[in-house]
């Protein structure tokens, strides 16, 4: 069936190319149509060369860096990812002329969420308030790359080792991520960053009262403090149940530079990925040993900061501190700034529309009192931009997509290594989410990231058929 189904979409997208290069031949002339024409034969060739995960692994580190690079050589960060992400989809798809997926794995509940969730966001595109060029590059972070990436991952990482060495990827990328924090907070900024800094406004929210926060080669601070906070809880947990002895070295090590790294980013609500994230695990894992030892040492550092002054003339120690402080001014500030978005938001059920809250409204002209509010976090940027329907809608589906994530992990793996690295993911991004009520988590490379962590939590029934056949046949 699903052989046919491909054979079909080749057919139909030759009949369109051939509508194109006629279309093209009578407005553009002859140059732009032999151009055109070559496209579908580069997109064979590369499709043809292509081998196994190299070419998605390559994505998984400009994923990772993109925001770094784009300080130094400005580009719509946006666009190009949007294009890389297609033009994975696309090589899938054509690599499915020269040899049969296994599509089957890809139909599982998460890609039927994403897919309800792609619909909604698609539908508003249709929003009276909804600019389609905002929209346009808003999409892919939303719901397209969760949707593809639901589709495309299932089938392409088919062994366990591929999945593995995704993590051993991302856990050099983490290492390279703190270290470069690190130079920045022993070595200074360069010429790039301190425009960045004085020039662009960065600033404002880096150099503040309590001491420069460090953003490595990331986007911002906030945004390195929540990958380092993701990598150290999933690192250091993993670290504990991986088999080979390097492997477990590379992993507590990046859970190590991580938690420094998070500590330099001065991102309070960093702190509370390692700390729910430490709950959530002590919750799957249902032994009552872990349960109190965890539950010990999160009272303990509860308690270090909310009720000593211990540690207050380190500006890390602080800041972090400052995280429980209701009388924090950043604090009501965003408090503030939800109260006044309430009335607003009274006659918008569906939101302003996909790409239009804060500042990123500015580029499109839009007005709207709403848009000149900084949402602050991803939740009150969904809220914003989605609505009350919009943002209940993608919290159910989260929900759901937790309920049954845990579910494959506590009951129906078996093989402990891979059930604990499972515990580790689902408990990383439980953290995220729960700094997302501070924090927009979705801009590189967390976005994409956290969409990739939450396809392989779908994937693991396989991987744990795989490894118990490998070890009854050992």
């Amino acid at each position: 069936m699903f052989k046919n189904s491909s054979s079909y979409i080749t057919t139909v997208a030759f009949i369109i190319g051939l509508c194109a290069i006629y279309l093209l031949t009578l407005k553009g002339g002859i140059i732009p149509t032999l151009l055109f024409a070559c496209l579908p034969l580069l997109a064979i060739i590369t499709a043809r060369i292509s081998q196994k995960q190299y070419y998605f692994y390559a994505f998984f580190i400009i994923n990772y860096i993109i925001s770094g690079i784009s300080r130094y050589f400005p580009m719509k960060t946006g666009m190009i990812m949007l294009g890389l992400t297609l033009g994975i989809g696309c090589i899938l798809f054509l690599k499915n002329i020269f040899q049969t997926y296994e599509w089957k794995r890809s139909f599982n509940l998460l890609t039927i969420l994403w897919a309800i969730w792609f619909l909604y966001c698609l539908l508003e595109l249709f929003n009276p308030y909804s600019v389609t060029d905002a929209w346009f590059i808003a999409i892919n972070g939303y719901a397209l790359f969760p949707l593809i990436s639901a589709i495309i991952i299932p089938v392409l990482f088919r062994r366990f080792k591929n999945f593995y060495w995704l993590l051993i990827i991302w856990a050099i990328l983490s290492l390279f991520a703190a270290f470069k924090g690190y130079w920045q907070k022993s070595h200074g900024f360069d010429g790039a960053e301190l425009y960045w800094l004085f020039v662009e406004g960065g600033a404002k929210t880096h150099i503040i009262y309590s001491g420069i926060r460090y953003f490595s080669f990331l986007s911002d601070a906030a945004n390195f403090g929540i990958t380092m906070g993701l990598s150290m809880t999933i690192f250091g947990i993993s670290g504990f149940f991986v088999k080979a002895r390097w492997t477990k070295c590379l992993f507590w090590l990046t859970a190590l530079a991580s938690l420094y790294g998070l500590m330099i980013s001065g991102t309070r609500s960093a702190v509370a990925v390692p700390l729910a994230g430490l709950c959530i695990y002590t919750i799957l894992c249902r032994s009552i040993k872990n349960l109190l030892i965890a539950g010990s040492l999160f009272v303990i550092v509860i308690l270090f900061l909310t009720q000593t002054t211990i540690g207050n003339s380190n500006s890390l120690i602080r800041r972090v501190r400052s995280t429980f402080n209701k009388e924090d001014a950043s604090f009501k500030v965003r408090g503030e700034n939800k109260t006044r978005m309430i009335p607003l938001m009274r006659d918008k059920p569906f939101g302003i529309g996909l790409g239009l809250s804060g500042k990123r409204s500015k580029r499109f002209d839009v007005n709207d009192k709403l848009s000149e509010l900084p949402p602050d976090s991803l939740l009150t940027m969904y809220w914003i931009e989605t609505g009350i329907i919009g943002i209940s809608l993608y919290l159910s589906l989260l929900v759901i997509i937790f309920i049954r994530a845990s579910y494959i992990a506590m009951f129906i793996v078996k093989d402990k290594q891979l059930r604990n690295i499972l515990f580790s993911i689902i408990a990383g991004l439980a953290g995220v989410f729960v700094a997302a009520y501070a924090n927009d988590i979705t801009t590189y490379p967390n976005g994409i990231l956290i969409n990739i962590l939450f396809v392989f939590l779908f994937v693991a029934p396989y991987y744990d058929k795989e490894l118990t056949e490998h070890e009854a046949t050992a």
